[in-house]
């Protein structure tokens, strides 16, 4: 992965002794390869499609994401299942799209409640136990493929024909599944290609070198077929995947006022007046079971808004009752 370059002083230098004296300590000058090619390789690279924004009053799909499985015949020391789900993760987040739980370490999150809770340690800034969230969705995942063909330093092992001197080509291929929490019904499954097509320099790329998400990685024909492939798949879950809808509620009552689940996050303004729904109930089809419409309760009461906070408002009683979790409906003017 070096490059050897010796400088050698001119023979008019040695001869001209005003061009200064010249020390010949016979060291070799070295130049990573890795930045030379990188160099070659900065070219512009856009990744494909945008994922679409939150939809207005859309609740965030609440994800978790298992750790792939390899299946593309890969054995470096890399953990590839590992380090592409870190990096579908990562391109989640980035969307403001999803809630992302922790599941693939949640053991050494379960374990760390527990210690807090021992009396050993102090009970000041300790957390609440009883409060980690729940995911709605289980994404898992399979890389079917993972190679730079035509790369000849033996990292790679692809029953795919070398392309030899002629260029090289990174392909990255994965297989996602979408599973309801609820249900256990896969409700989307996902596949992705990310291929890139590089230069004969790129042949000799010693890719032991650097890691999985690091920069170096990310500007290799490899980390940009996985970038790409990482980005379709997003897209296409946040397609696929349902969305709900914020619904105004009593998050807590008094005999007096009330507080509700939003705030100026979802635009509640001072003045504005709700009706008090009692719990609705769910309509299932009699013969899958599969909720086919939700019917809103009776009226209680109505409330006003007296105060909006960044993720709550409070309101005042006008009449009837209220409970914590009843369903409100906005009063047209």
């Amino acid at each position: 992965g070096l490059m050897l370059l010796r400088f050698d002083p001119k023979p008019e230098q040695a001869r001209n002794p005003s061009m200064g004296p010249i020390r010949q300590t016979g060291r070799p000058l070295y130049i990573t390869g890795i930045f030379c090619l990188l160099l070659a390789f900065s070219g512009c690279f856009t990744l494909p499609g945008r994922v679409p924004k939150l939809p207005k009053n859309a609740n965030k799909p609440v994800v978790a994401v298992m750790e792939f499985d390899n299946e593309a015949g890969f054995s470096g020391a890399w953990k590839l299942g590992r380090d592409l789900s870190t990096l579908l993760i990562a391109e989640l987040l980035k969307t403001g799209r999803f809630t992302v739980l922790e599941r693939r370490n949640l053991p050494a999150v379960v374990d760390e409640i527990k210690r807090q809770g021992r009396d050993l340690f102090r009970k000041e800034g300790s957390v609440e136990q009883g409060r980690l969230a729940n995911a709605r969705y289980l994404i898992r995942g399979v890389v079917s493929e993972f190679s730079h063909e035509g790369n000849i330093t033996g990292w790679f092992r692809t029953p795919r024909i070398s392309l030899g001197g002629q260029g090289s080509q990174a392909v990255v291929v994965l297989q996602l599944s979408v599973t309801d929490v609820e249900t256990g019904e896969i409700i989307a499954c996902v596949s992705a290609e990310g291929s890139v097509n590089a230069s004969a320099k790129w042949i000799r790329f010693d890719y032991q070198k650097v890691g999985i998400g690091t920069e170096v990685f990310s500007r290799t024909p490899l980390g940009r077929a996985t970038q790409a492939a990482i980005r379709k798949c997003v897209i296409k879950i946040a397609k696929d995947v349902p969305l709900t809808y914020w619904q105004p509620r009593i998050a807590e009552a008094g005999s007096e006022t009330v507080i509700i689940n939003g705030g100026r996050n979802f635009k509640v303004k001072v003045g504005a007046v709700y009706q008090v729904h009692d719990a609705g109930s769910r309509v299932t089809d009699p013969e899958t079971g599969n909720v086919i419409d939700n019917l809103s309760g009776r009226i209680i009461g109505q409330i006003r808004v007296t105060d909006v906070q960044a993720t709550s408002a409070r309101g005042l009683v006008l009449s009837g009752m209220t409970k914590r979790g009843c369903a409100l409906e906005e009063v047209e003017e």
